[in-house]
């Protein structure tokens, strides 16, 4: 009888009602090349391209309430506010009353309750276990999207796209324009662009496969991967390996925590500078390019494959120049070997 009794009021503290789903949604006809400027206070974000000239956008919500009048009160305190100025289309998405001061730390109590917090408040629904913004805009659309708590995908879309969030991970398509893309918690990828690629996270690796433009990468803890890009590569982490496959512009690249790899395809038109406090350098350069090398490790050996001109040179150093000479290649080390190699 007692097992009854507990397996009952385990029960009610996970909630009685079940798995309950609903959505709200908004549409608004839009022209050509106009842009969506969406701030959600919480939620995951994501964006595909439609085949109609409209803009739509369903948000869903999922959780496990105590009943179905408590979802729908949640329902009614979310507001899901859309305008348009001009060719924007702004999107506003908020809890009006369900931010409630939390009784201790904010965080450490949202992880206690299970509930979404920021700014000292909790969200008081903490049975709500997801919420999820679904956006079509035209494929020749901008967009600009904020959360304070959720992931962010855009698809494959033909305008400059912006993103940010305060925790979660950023996952872009094709995107036929400048990218930008912010996070305080979480991986960053990129598939294709055509335009600048700026990339920030605080945690978590940073992955771009294939840019016509310059890349702009920054993380605090994890790797940086970029497979292809036309311009100038700037490369920086404090907590992992930096891969740059193949790159026609100059590299900046910079970790504390790991291994630094560099292929070079044309002539650089500006220095290139590499460095590591933890691990290797290996920098492989097109068989035309010239280059003045200044390269040092306190940790290992310099070696080349190409022959180099007059200059001064040991075990742990190379300062000469390569193929006659051109643009600035410092390299940097104190933890393992450098290794010029001709591609």
């Amino acid at each position: 009888m007692r097992s009854s009794v507990l397996a009952i009021a385990l029960a009610g503290a996970v909630g009685l009602f079940g798995d309950t789903e609903d959505y709200v949604r908004r549409s608004i006809p839009v022209s050509s090349s106009g842009r969506m400027v969406l701030t959600a206070d919480w939620g995951a974000i994501k964006v595909q391209p439609g085949a109609t000239r409209s803009a739509e956008v369903e948000v869903y919500f999922r959780g496990n309430p105590w009943s179905r009048a408590a979802f729908d009160r949640m329902l009614k305190d979310f507001s899901l506010e859309v305008s348009q100025v001009g060719s924007d289309i702004r999107v506003n998405g908020r809890f009006k009353d369900g931010w409630k001061p939390s009784p201790v730390w904010g965080p450490l109590w949202g992880w206690f309750n299970r509930s979404p917090c920021r700014d000292w408040k909790c969200l008081e629904y903490d049975w709500l276990r997801q919420v999820e913004y679904r956006v079509s805009v035209p494929r020749e659309f901008s967009v600009d999207l904020t959360t304070s708590g959720g992931g962010i995908s855009v698809g494959d879309l033909k305008g400059e796209v912006a993103a940010r969030t305060s925790g979660g991970a950023l996952n872009f398509g094709r995107i036929d324009g400048p990218v930008r893309g912010n996070t305080s918690g979480g991986s960053i990828s990129l598939e294709g662009g055509r335009g600048k690629a700026v990339l920030r996270t605080s945690g978590g690796g940073i992955r771009v496969e294939d840019v016509a433009g310059d890349v702009d990468a920054s993380t605090s803890g994890g790797s940086v991967q970029v497979k292809r890009a036309t311009g100038h590569v700037s490369a920086h982490t404090s907590g992992g390996s930096i891969t740059i496959r193949e790159t026609t512009g100059a590299v900046d690249a910079s970790t504390s925590g790991g291994s630094v790899t560099a292929s070079l395809l044309s002539q650089p038109n500006q220095p290139s500078r590499l460095s590591t406090s933890g691990g290797s350098i290996n920098v492989e350069l097109a068989g035309s390019v010239h280059v003045d090398v200044d390269a040092n490790t306190s940790g290992g050996g310099v070696s080349t494959d190409f022959p180099v001109g007059a200059g001064s040179r040991d075990r742990q150093s190379l300062r000469a120049a390569i193929n006659g000479g051109g643009p600035l290649l410092q390299l940097r080390t104190s933890g393992g070997g450098i290794h010029i190699q001709k591609r």
